[in-house]
């Protein structure tokens, strides 16, 4: 059973494990409000007015919406958008307390309005679930990532509404090869960042409630309550 307090409380919520799998090649628009815990300053409707060098720190935006209905697909689509102020490889989205049916395994790389020929994402998850685990890569700041998942509620807007929590990473190798035959060299060296949470936010497009200001990273989170079944002897 699922109990939502709107006590303004801290929210008990389960990050899962942020897997990211690395692609080493060495070897071979307007968006919302999403705000990072410790990058409070991502005010922005276009994420940071500079790109940054510090893929730990990373500002990144973005929003969650009504989606686009898919032939064959049953429950509610849902949109989401967001990019950051420098290149990833990897993202998490994570959705509790409700269950991802189905999700889009390639989401839309797009930098400026203009689809990247270069640069992807391939996404996978364990339905149902509460989190999206996504590979790939942008090269630039500023790409916007676009893609959409299905939850089994009926409608986006009634409460608890949807609110997910974003974490990206960036991951680099560099390699040295050479040697000799008798005394072969080669070995190669992983480097990789994370950042965030960032708070995609309520969806866009409903009417506002009492619930507002209760984002999972404000001021007021809600406070979700994961119950099991009553006591031996008990009615629930």
């Amino acid at each position: 059973m699922l109990r939502f307090h709107p006590a303004r409380r801290r929210p008990i919520a389960v990050l899962g494990v942020f897997a990211v799998t690395i692609a080493i090649a060495a070897l071979g628009t307007s968006l919302g409000q999403a705000r990072s815990a410790h990058a409070a300053g991502a005010t922005g409707a276009t994420g940071a007015t500079a790109a940054t060098d510090d893929p730990n720190n990373y500002t990144c935006n973005g929003h969650i919406q009504k989606g686009v209905a898919e032939s064959g697909v049953s429950g509610t689509q849902v949109e989401y958008q967001f990019s950051c102020d420098g290149p990833i490889t990897g993202y998490e989205i994570e959705t509790e307390p409700h269950q991802v049916q189905y999700f889009d395994q390639a989401p839309l790389v797009k930098l400026a309005g203009v689809p990247s020929t270069t640069d992807s994402f391939s996404c996978s998850a364990f339905i149902p679930g509460v989190q999206i685990n996504c590979t790939g890569q942008t090269s630039a700041a500023f790409e916007v990532i676009t893609g959409q998942f299905v939850i089994a509620d009926k409608n986006l807007c009634t409460e608890p509404r949807l609110d997910p929590i974003l974490s990206v990473a960036d991951a680099t190798a560099t390699a040295t090869v050479g040697g000799t035959k008798a005394a072969p060299t080669a070995s190669a060296v992983v480097t990789q960042y994370l950042s965030g949470p960032y708070d995609l936010g309520r969806p866009w497009g409903c009417k506002g409630d009492s619930f507002g200001d209760d984002t999972r990273l404000g001021n007021y989170p809600p406070k979700i309550e994961l119950t099991g079944p009553p006591p031996s002897g008990k009615k629930a």
